[in-house]
Formats: C-alpha cells, sequence, structure tokens
C-alpha cells in the first residue's frame, strides 16, 4: 500500500472514533439526566379503596411527591397500610414517565361483615353463641378471627357434653352484603355414665378415681355434668400409671376402652390396669456425712428397709436431706441418690451419697418492690436476722408470715419470695425478699344476712396497713393510695344497721409499736341489739397493751369502760326477774387479759396447724363478774387432690364460764347461751340454755361447753367446699352443775363458698338436725352467714 493511501486511511479512522465518541458522550450525557428524572417521585396514587380514603392512607406512609424514590421506604409504606387491617392484599406498580416516577399502591379492601348467622345449632341458641365468638357485624372480615372463633363454639359445645360437634365458618357475599356462617354439627350430648375398672387388685376403685379429673355424671349436674375431656382423660390415665408407681408397682401398665349406649349419648370407660409385681427397698444407706448421722438422716426419710420403692420416694427423701442441711446453713450441700435393681427379684438397693460443703451465714437482708410497706414493717416478720447461720426453714416460716399479714398481693400467687445473692466473702450471702404490694384497703358497701344477726347492711373500710402519720402531700398522694399507707397498722371503720343488731365501731391497732414485740390499739363502739326478752344498747371505749411472746404466740392486756342499757320488750309479769335485776342502765369497767396463739398455715383459709384462744376478764361497778373462756381449734389434711383441692378435718371446742364475785347473780347480759352458728347448728341461736321456771323463758348459764368436728371436700377447688360436720355442747345454770346428762348434738351439711370479690369473706350454708336435745330448746335447720360488697 502507498504511503499517502496509508495516512488516508488513517485519518478517517481517526475521525470516526472522534464521531463514535462525541455520539457515545452525548448519549451517557442525556442518559444521566433521564435517570436523575426518573427517580424522583412525580405522583403518588391509591388505587383500589372504596371504603377508606386516599388520605386516611396518605397520612400513614413516608413517601412523599418530589422525594427521590426509595424502595426500601416504599416496602415499609406497604407494611404500614397492611397493618391498618383493612386490606387482604397490597401491591406496588411504579410507572416510568419523562420527568419522574408514578408510584401506585393498589389494594384490595377485606369485606365487611354485615351478617352473622348460626346454622344447625340447636341445643344451644344463636344468642348465646354470637355472645361467645369474638367478630361482630360491621367488623373488617378477617379469616384467622373465624378459626379462633370455631374453636370458642367447639369449647363451649365441649362443656355442654357435645364432644362429638364439628363448626365450620365460611363466608358468602350475596346482593353485595358478606355473610359469615357459622355450619354446625351439635351431634349427641355424651355424659360419662360410668367409668369401671379392672385388673386393679390392690386398689379400690375409689382409691383410684380420686386420682382423676374426669368424673362420671351424677347429682348436682351442675357441678358433675359428666363431660369428657380427651386432654383430661389422658393426664388421667398418666396419673393413675404415677400412683402405681409411686408405691411400688413399677412395671404397671394402664390401658382404656370406651363404649356408647342409648343412641350414643351414654360414654362406658373402662380402664384397664396390670399392676405386675411390688418392688420394695432392701438396703438404704447413706454415707459422706459428718453433721448428721446417718441414723438421723434415715428416721426423716419416707423410704425404709422393707418398704414399697418409688422414684417419687427418692426424689422426696432427696429433698428432705437437703432440707436438713439447708437448716443448718449448707446450702450448697449435693446429693447424689444411686438405686440397684436385683437380677432376679423385685428389691431395690438404695445409696444417698452426700457431699458436704461450706456453711453459709446470711451477710445482708435487702428488700426490694415495697414502694408503700415500710422496711422495718417487713423485717420485724423475718425470722433471721444478718449475722446468723443461714436457715432455709426459717426463710419458708418468713414467707409465710409474709403471706399471713395481708399485705401483699395475694392474687400473684407469690405475694413475698426470698432468693439469694453472694456476699461480701464467699461463706456469706445476701437474702433478697422481694414483695409485690396488694390492696391492703377495703371499702365496702353491702350487706349480708346471718342466722345469727338477721338481714344487716354493712359499710365499713379497713385497712391493715394503716399508717395514721403518713399524710398526704397532695390529693394525688391519697387517691394513688399513697397516703396513711405502710406503717402495718390495722384501721377498722363500720357502721352495720340491721333488723336484730346495729353496730358502730371505730378501731385503730398498732401490732408492733416503735418495732418492738409490743401491740397497742384503742377503740370506741356502740352496739344495739334486739333479743326475744329484751333490746340491749352499749357504748364503751377500750385500750390494749400487749406483747408477741414468741413467734404467733401473743399475749394481750385491754382495760375497757361500758355503758349498758336494757329495756324489757314484754309485760312486766311475763319478763322473767334476771330481766328485771338489769333494766336500766349499767355502768361496767373490767380489765380482760388474753393469749392467742396461731400456728396454722394461713389464717384466712387453715389446712394444718392449730389455733387457741384463751380470755380472762375482771369488771366491776354495776357488773361484779369473773369471766373465763378459752376456744381451740386443729386443722389436719386428709389428702390432697392435685390441682383440685385438699381434704380437711377441723376439729375443737369451746369452754366458757362465768361467775359472780358480788354475791348477787350473774347478769343475764353476761351469761353463756348456746345454738346457732359457730356453736351448735340445728338449733336456733340461743336456743340452747337453762330456762327461767315462772316465765319459760331461756335466761343463760354461767358455764358453757362446745364441740365441734368438720369434714371439708373441695367441690370445686377452694372456692366451693362441702361441709359435714358434728357439734355438740350445752350452756348449764353454774360449773357445780355441770354433767352429761344434758348435752345436746347436731349433725349435718353445708357449703363454703369463697367468692373472690368478698375478699376474705366467705359464705356459709348450714342445713343440720339435732340427733340430741331436750324440752325448751328452740331448733332451726338452716343456718346461714354470708355478706356482699364489693373492694375498692
Amino acid at each position: 500500500m502507498k504511503p499517502d493511501k496509508v495516512l488516508l486511511t488513517t485519518a478517517k479512522t481517526i475521525v470516526a472514533l472522534v464521531l463514535v465518541l462525541c455520539f457515545v458522550n452525548v448519549k451517557v450525557s442525556c442518559d444521566e439526566n433521564l435517570d436523575k428524572n426518573t427517580h424522583i417521585l412525580k405522583k403518588i396514587e391509591v388505587r383500589g379503596n372504596k371504603r377508606i380514603s386516599d388520605a386516611a392512607i396518605r397520612s400513614i406512609i413516608r413517601s412523599k411527591e418530589g422525594d427521590v424514590y426509595d424502595p426500601n421506604l416504599v416496602s415499609q409504606d406497604v407494611d404500614a397500610i397492611w397493618s391498618l387491617g383493612f386490606f387482604e392484599n397490597i401491591e406496588v406498580e411504579i410507572e416510568e414517565t419523562a420527568d419522574g416516577l408514578n408510584l401506585i399502591f393498589l389494594v384490595s379492601e377485606r369485606a365487611v361483615i354485615d351478617k352473622i348467622l348460626f346454622s344447625g345449632n340447636k341445643k344451644i341458641k344463636s344468642k348465646k353463641l354470637a355472645k361467645e365468638i369474638g367478630i361482630r357485624e360491621g367488623d373488617v372480615l378477617k379469616h384467622h378471627l373465624l378459626k379462633l372463633d370455631e374453636d370458642k363454639i367447639r369449647d363451649l359445645y365441649k362443656k355442654k357434653c357435645f364432644s362429638r360437634m364439628q363448626v365450620h365458618a365460611e363466608s358468602k357475599v350475596v346482593n353485595g352484603e358478606t355473610t359469615v356462617i357459622f355450619n354446625i354439627e351439635e351431634g349427641p350430648r355424651i355424659r360419662i355414665a360410668d367409668i369401671d375398672f379392672k385388673g386393679n387388685t390392690s386398689y379400690k376403685p375409689r382409691k383410684l378415681l380420686k386420682q382423676m379429673e374426669t368424673r362420671k355424671k351424677r347429682f348436682p349436674k351442675i357441678m358433675f355434668p359428666g363431660r369428657f375431656e380427651q386432654d383430661v382423660f389422658a393426664s388421667d390415665m398418666v396419673k393413675i400409671k404415677e400412683f402405681y408407681m409411686n408405691n411400688g408397682w413399677l412395671d404397671v401398665d394402664v390401658g382404656w376402652e370406651i363404649t356408647y349406649e342409648n343412641d350414643d349419648s351414654e360414654m362406658y370407660i373402662t380402664i384397664h390396669v396390670k399392676e405386675g409385681e411390688r418392688y420394695y427397698v432392701d438396703t438404704l444407706e447413706i454415707s459422706g456425712t459428718t453433721i448428721f448421722t446417718a441414723d438421723e438422716l434415715k428416721a426423716a426419710l419416707k423410704l425404709k428397709e422393707g418398704a414399697p420403692f418409688s422414684l417419687d420416694a427418692v426424689e422426696k427423701d432427696t429433698y428432705q436431706i437437703r432440707l436438713a442441711y439447708g437448716a443448718q446453713g449448707y446450702l450448697a450441700t449435693s446429693v447424689n441418690e444411686k438405686h440397684i435393681f436385683a437380677a432376679d427379684e423385685t428389691k431395690v438397693k438404695v445409696f444417698f451419697d452426700i457431699e458436704e460443703r461450706d456453711r453459709y451465714y446470711i451477710d445482708k437482708v435487702k428488700i426490694i418492690g415495697n414502694d408503700k410497706t415500710r422496711d422495718n414493717v417487713i423485717r420485724r416478720q423475718l425470722t433471721f436476722n444478718p449475722g446468723e447461720r443461714l436457715n432455709v426453714e426459717k426463710i419458708r416460716d418468713s414467707q409465710r408470715r409474709l403471706a399471713n399479714t395481708g399485705y401483699f398481693d395475694m392474687d400473684s400467687g407469690m405475694p413475698a419470695g426470698i432468693s439469694f445473692e453472694q456476699g461480701s466473702v464467699p461463706n456469706k450471702k445476701n437474702l433478697i425478699v422481694e414483695v409485690r404490694e396488694g390492696r391492703t384497703g377495703m371499702l365496702r358497701f353491702g350487706g349480708g344476712y346471718g342466722a345469727n344477726v338477721g338481714a344487716f347492711g354493712d359499710i365499713s373500710y379497713t385497712d391493715r396497713n394503716f399508717d395514721v402519720l403518713d399524710f398526704p402531700k397532695g390529693w394525688n398522694d391519697f387517691l394513688s393510695g399513697n397516703a396513711f399507707r405502710g406503717a402495718g397498722q390495722i384501721l377498722t371503720l363500720r357502721f352495720s344497721p340491721g333488723f336484730q343488731r346495729t353496730e358502730i365501731l371505730i378501731s385503730l391497732t398498732d401490732p408492733a409499736i416503735f418495732d418492738s414485740p409490743y401491740s397497742a390499739g384503742a377503740s370506741l363502739s356502740s352496739y344495739s341489739r334486739w333479743y326475744n326478752l329484751y333490746q340491749q344498747k352499749s357504748a364503751g371505749a377500750q385500750i390494749s397493751v400487749g406483747r408477741e411472746l414468741v413467734r404467733d404466740v401473743y399475749v394481750k392486756v385491754s382495760p375497757s369502760f361500758e355503758l349498758i342499757g336494757i329495756e324489757r320488750r314484754k309485760d312486766k309479769n311475763d319478763t322473767p326477774q334476771d330481766v328485771l335485776d338489769v333494766e336500766g342502765g349499767n355502768w361496767k369497767t373490767g380489765v380482760t387479759f388474753s393469749a392467742q396463739a396461731n400456728k396454722t398455715d394461713n389464717i384466712f383459709m387453715p389446712t394444718k396447724g392449730y389455733a387457741i384462744n384463751t380470755s380472762f376478764e375482771v369488771a366491776g361497778l354495776d357488773v361484779d363478774i369473773v369471766k373465763y373462756d378459752v376456744k381451740a381449734k386443729k386443722y389436719t389434711t386428709v389428702f390432697e387432690v392435685p390441682k383440685w383441692g385438699k381434704h380437711v378435718v377441723a376439729y375443737g371446742g369451746t369452754i366458757g364460764v362465768v361467775e359472780s364475785t358480788s354475791g348477787e347473780n350473774v347478769p343475764i347480759f353476761e351469761r353463756f347461751y348456746a345454738g346457732g352458728y359457730g356453736s351448735i347448728r340445728g338449733f336456733k341461736y340461743r336456743g340452747v340454755a337453762p330456762i327461767d321456771e315462772k316465765t319459760d323463758e331461756q335466761v343463760g348459764g354461767e358455764l358453757l361447753m362446745l364441740l365441734n368436728t368438720e369434714y371439708l371436700v373441695p367441690l370445686y377447688k377452694d372456692i366451693v367446699r362441702m361441709a359435714v360436720f358434728v357439734d355438740a355442747g350445752k350452756a348449764d345454770e353454774s360449773l357445780a352443775d355441770f354433767n352429761f346428762d344434758r348435752f345436746r348434738m347436731s349433725g349435718g351439711l353445708g357449703l363454703r363458698l369463697n367468692i373472690p370479690f368478698l375478699g376474705q369473706s366467705t359464705v356459709s350454708i348450714d342445713y343440720g338436725v339435732p340427733i340430741m336435745k331436750e324440752e325448751g330448746d328452740e331448733t332451726q335447720g338452716f343456718s346461714f352467714n354470708f355478706g356482699g360488697g364489693g373492694s375498692f
């Protein structure tokens, strides 16, 4: 090729490249300008919405016209729109234009429920079902809520014993209206007619039934409907197996079969038990102990050589050993249990190997959670102090005492808890006492009826954690309960008008004045009572000083001054001389010495322990008497049904004696009478007493003796309990006349209802039948004692 042609070709190539580069540069520049424009949100639209306005949707999205398009922000906007709950589908479209982007939210609204219908229900009315479900007409249709309502309907039917029922919810749109229909197939109402056991040679059916929550139908049907619940029944089968295993039958097997009769309305359950062999403890050995002897520990264990073996007993005995060491401060002691089965025998060798570790002492005691109750009020309930050897039994006792004060929230399940943290040195622990404040003030408006007092009203305020010196700093303190609160004082203000009795009482007591073992209190009272023979009106004042001698044992001295007015209600000729002798005003001043011990597990609803109260009164002026009485009661838990309640036996007695110190008769208003609630049920209040020979009227006696035994059975946990009782006693003219010839006795049944909104009140309904009675006694079958009102 010639040089000039080469040069020409090269020049053309260079020109072409320059033109291409210029074109590319212009194109890139144009694209960059276009991208800048198309990333700007020119317009934001909402499409598909009918009931929900554009403004409502725009108000919750963060993307705005004129902003740069941000995919993450748009995603958040979709979430915000979805959270409104009005849409079942949301989509996003982006339209590109020459001057920017159009952002479009495409929404599909959920239907609104216009009607709710029930189909196939015959045994339960639609009105009842409508109250049970959660959806309502006018709500947005959400299918997951329909599933929840299906479960609610299903549960309601199961409570009515329709265990086979089926329910399916569907939604339909007819003439523009959305209707939700619950289609129900009720099936038969199935009640458990009988529960039978096969193969249970070691235990009677009654014993095994006590392990179960499932019950056959019986009277009263409202409490025992014979309802079958699969999950409860499955749990019952596990409980029966555990019961056998806990008594030595380790190879037990439990099966069952269910049959139906009478058009499938009656269920018959047969439980098959294969007991197998019973295992026994061959030898029991404890090693590694130096603090206790092996025999000392063995004495506290449930497992004994020759006794049945069970893993439950092993677990409890392991805990018992730890508890024994914990009471001595050995908190970290390790207890390792090992058991070996004999190869060809049903015998078990049991070994407890103990690794004793450091003894711990209490470093500090910290109180937390008490925003109202003072620290010192809590500390005086604790049975341990800093510097002492750590004792887990004292810790448990302190928790019980704190719960029994009533200051803290019993509904929480743990009103007061005590935990540990490391102290200042390795062998010391800080104890953390954590409480949950409860409502200690109860303002009550209500009323009730008592067989002993008739109908009555009740306007009262009681605060068990009062502080007379805690004045409010403002109305907020007063209204929020942060005033007059936290010192552990007991304030009672009561006005109880009634047809047979009216009472006014103002009382303030400090159970531990200046944090000492001493208590102090004062009260003013006015009392009016209508009896068959006379009306009694009393007004008086009392002060008291007491002391806690040892834990839960108190003594008290109570001087008092009282004016007692007696007005006869019958003609003078029909009135006993004992009433005429005291007609008018009677001044009384006296001193009462009293002592009480309460060793029950719960002062409001005791199940074990005992309580003793005794008093001795010396009085003068117009009422010259000495009076002595003692009351004692013992509570024992016979057995406990898990998750149901305890069977409790309560038995006790009362002895009262009053004598005149002036040589005259004891005033009639100071004498003893028997009968009625809290005395001998089956007889009227004051229906058992010595009788005036002239008028045949009951005039009371100088001696009282009562004996009571009661067996409490939980019908529905602790809320409803049945009582079987036997009462006996008498009121005699004097101690010198006492004999057992004229003893009265009664027996009967009762109910105890613990209603939550009544606080610690218990409704008692008893029916008693006299077994032994005397001429002149006044009988009464039913006795009631209950009150109503509300707590604030």
